[in-house]
């Protein structure tokens, strides 16, 4: 796959427009549609995306990611794009739909066909939608496909209702949204080894500045390294038995793994909450807690196993 930072001519593409955050499994369906019409004419799909979220431009409120640009990209490439160009919003803001479509996807791309989700706007103030991309196809020469709503579970597939479940730690009913675990990536830093003083040695990470943020709270995750999956528990907030309640930690205990993995990168994919952090009376109960939590991974897994969703408020004991 391809990437740009700019501008480029790559003549009849079959585009598909979007920002495209978290990728989700209806993002998927509006970037296959585009790599099936470009296999299908021998050409080549271009996807066109801006590198920052336009309402951190438009409006105050700055939307944190479910995805960095890298992991977006990363998936991209998997789903099988030739080409990503990836454009700064500021620069192209103020410009109208009629100048963006002429001067920019025709003058550029000459697409054979332009695929958006039913909820796609470009170009100032949004004068840009499916409407406009239909009323344009015979002048331009070009096919549009609007991909309907996606819907799971009764809910029609969003960046923000998933980024909602996210917020909540709810990743029982995110997952299914994203049609993967959410997840963070990090390289292992060294922290305080209270954990290893307990007998559960933990890999520290920083937790991503620019995703979302989650719950303080203990989770049940799987980490990748080096082509191999591993089951943990993650504990992302403060140790209050320890008396540590001012230093943020994203930190987590890889079960049946014994290794010194420092400066490594890992991939930690979130399954699911196991519970609030908590303050205990010593270090014996909060071991003995903690052994509790690894069990429950292995119930959790069990149930899974059979293919019984079951929420995890029902199966922690």
């Amino acid at each position: 796959m391809q990437i740009y930072n700019d501008l480029i001519k790559i003549k009849n593409s079959s585009i598909a427009l979007g920002y495209f955050d978290g990728v989700h499994l209806g993002h998927k369906v509006v970037l296959k549609n585009a790599i099936h019409i470009a296999n299908k004419n021998n050409t080549q799909s271009t996807a066109i995306i801006f590198k920052e979220h336009p309402l951190n431009f438009l409006t105050d409120e700055n939307v944190a990611q479910i995805l960095t640009i890298d992991e977006k990209l990363n998936i991209l490439e998997k789903i099988g794009l030739d080409n990503v160009v990836l454009l700064d919003f500021k620069t192209y803001s103020h410009i109208s739909a009629k100048d963006y479509l002429e001067n920019i996807l025709i003058k550029y791309f000459s697409p054979i066909a332009i695929t958006t989700g039913f909820n796609h706007y470009f170009g100032f103030n949004k004068e840009g939608n499916s409407e406009f991309l239909k009323e344009n196809q015979t002048k331009f020469n070009y096919k549009y496909f609007e991909i309907p709503p996606f819907v799971v579970n009764d809910n029609i597939v969003s960046c923000s209702l998933i980024r909602n479940k996210i917020q909540l730690g709810n990743f029982y009913e995110a997952t299914p949204l994203l049609g993967y675990n959410y997840f963070i990536e990090g390289i292992v830093i060294k922290g305080e080894q209270i954990a290893s003083k307990l007998g559960f040695p933990s890999a520290n990470i920083i937790y991503p500045e620019n995703k979302i943020k989650i719950p303080h709270g203990v989770y049940y995750v799987k980490v990748s390294l080096d082509g191999n999956e591993y089951n943990g528990i993650l504990n992302h907030g403060f140790a209050p038995t320890m008396d540590n309640i001012d230093k943020l930690k994203t930190e987590v205990h890889i079960i049946d793994f014994n290794r010194n993995i420092y400066g490594e990168k890992i991939k930690i994919s979130f399954i699911t909450k196991i519970r609030n952090q908590a303050k205990y009376e010593n270090t014996d109960k909060l071991k003995a807690q903690i052994l509790r939590d690894i069990a429950f991974t292995q119930i959790y897994k069990y149930f899974l196993k059979d293919k019984i969703n079951i929420p995890c408020k029902r199966l922690y004991l």
